[in-house]
């Protein structure tokens, strides 16, 4: 019967027309103004909730539902499911919610579900959805008559849910497996909440959480360790350890272990600005600070050694040119041999891999004493072992022959050593001038110069890329060479 008129069915929007004109005579509930009561006022009810709600009716579960609910279906479902009977509708899901309306139409009472998978399929194709509902009976003359459902598609709240849950194992399974070592501790007792694999094998994979550090850690407190929190939750300053020394007991029957680590105690602040607790994060250094002591001690044997190979030589030197008259020839030598000994302590401070040319400049000035007589400027640079001792010997020269016949001679001269580094198509060079003022005039040596001019002439890397100015108001030197050059050398 089309287009029936019946109170309960006024308004309800788009459902309630739909309820107004669908043909109900061909179905089992006959025409509307013959149903029950009960029914009647459920529709009523929920043909003006704002909420979605559904409803099934009779033994074949007639179905009913409202606007609100309608915007959870796709055009598959709606609208053939009004009107239609329930497990037809449903087929797809019968086995998750067939058992529950049989459970509430069999008088088992009203059930409620929490963010239940429930797939839908509203557009040709199932779809996850998860819900939260109800399903409550609805009388009819002292038994079920059909079922009420009040429901929420709670699916954007579930996977929201679920993306927190995933992240927040993500950043466990992190914290956990942080190469470094992490801690968290609570309150003015530093009570362990957390800490990581890392911090656990630091400490003998003791069982520190729920514990203050204390009792957990207890040779920590006579070391300073506690001290120091103390002070960064009182004060809320963060305090940094670099290559700290800490014993650690691994377990009740094994000696301490040193260990060296590199660490920072961090105050954690709450929104009020109370300090609530401490992070602890560091590493574990000790191979590496036990590599580099074991390297140091290598080091000193090693220029221990080259400076016994250099007195060597100076002395089978020193027999071999008894014979020579001119004492000058034994001094010039044993000055070459301690200028490169000198550069040789240079590159110890590396490793046998680099020095910085601001230290193979200061040492060179050093060795001679005249430092107020020097304007020096640049940029810190590396260079490599063979720039390094290159470098270092043609101060050495340039040095001697100043004391000897340049600006360093007069009680009035001066000398600037600077160097720059000038960026080419063909890569960085390094420009270094050594310039001299206020000494005698300067004469060009005739003969083209001994072993030391010789050595300054072959330039920084050997390719002699010098241009030497014999200018009357001082010498001028500038060389040249390749960064690259330089390091690699």
């Amino acid at each position: 019967m089309a287009d029936t008129r019946v109170l309960f069915l006024e308004g309800g929007g788009e459902m309630g027309a739909l309820m107004r004109s669908h043909d109900w005579s061909a179905t089992p509930l006959g025409s509307p103004d013959t149903w029950p009561q009960s029914l009647r006022v459920t529709i009523r009810l929920m043909l003006n909730s704002q909420h979605p709600m559904f409803i099934w009716w009779g033994p074949e579960l007639i179905q009913f539902y409202n606007d609100a609910y309608r915007q959870t279906m796709g055009p598959a479902m709606h609208p053939k499911a009004l009107g239609a009977r329930g497990r037809e509708t449903w087929e797809d899901i019968w086995p998750i919610i067939g058992p529950q309306i049989e459970l509430v139409m069999s008088g088992g009472g009203a059930t409620w579900n929490v963010e239940q998978l429930v797939p839908i399929n509203r557009d040709g194709e199932p779809e996850n959805v998860w819900w939260t509902y109800g399903y409550s009976p609805i009388d009819l003359d002292g038994e079920i008559g059909g079922v009420l459902v009040v429901c929420n598609d709670v699916t954007e709240q579930h996977q929201r849910t679920e993306a927190y849950k995933n992240e927040t194992l993500r950043i466990a399974r992190q914290f956990e497996e942080a190469p470094g070592f992490i801690a968290m501790l609570s309150g003015p007792d530093h009570i362990f909440q957390s800490a990581n694999a890392a911090y656990r094998r630091l400490v003998g994979l003791r069982d520190v959480v729920g514990k203050s550090v204390r009792e957990a850690v207890p040779e920590a407190v006579d070391q300073g360790f506690v001290e120091l929190l103390d002070k960064v939750y009182t004060t809320g300053q963060p305090f940094v350890g670099r290559r700290t020394l800490i014993r650690l007991q691994p377990d009740h029957d094994s000696p301490p272990e040193d260990h060296y680590l590199d660490f920072i105690y961090q105050a954690v602040h709450e929104p009020n600005g109370t300090i609530s607790g401490i992070f602890v994060e560091g590493q574990d250094v000790t191979e590496h600070v036990l590599a580099e002591q074991r390297l140091e001690l290598v080091n000193r044997e090693l220029q221990h050694r080259v400076k016994n190979t250099l007195a060597t030589v100076q002395a089978i030197a020193t027999q071999t040119l008894r014979s020579v008259a001119d004492d000058e020839v034994m001094k010039t030598l044993t000055q070459r041999i301690v200028a490169l000994s000198r550069a040789h302590d240079a590159l110890i401070q590396h490793n046998w891999t680099s020095a910085d040319i601001v230290r193979i400049v200061e040492s060179a000035i050093d060795n001679f004493g005249m430092r107020e007589r020097f304007t020096v400027t640049g940029p810190s640079l590396e260079l490599g072992p063979n720039a390094t001792l290159s470098l270092a010997m043609i101060l050495h020269e340039l040095f001697t022959n100043a004391i000897k016949y340049g600006a360093l001679s007069a009680e009035t001269g001066w000398i600037t050593l600077c160097w720059e580094i000038e960026g080419k198509s063909a890569g960085d060079e390094l420009v270094l001038q050594w310039l001299e003022e206020g000494g005698p005039e300067v004469v060009r040596p005739e003969g083209g110069g001994g072993f030391g001019s010789k050595l300054v002439n072959m330039g920084l890397d050997g390719t002699g890329e010098v241009l030497q100015s014999y200018d009357p108001s001082g010498l001028r030197v500038e060389m040249r060479a390749p960064v690259a050059a330089l390091l690699r050398s």
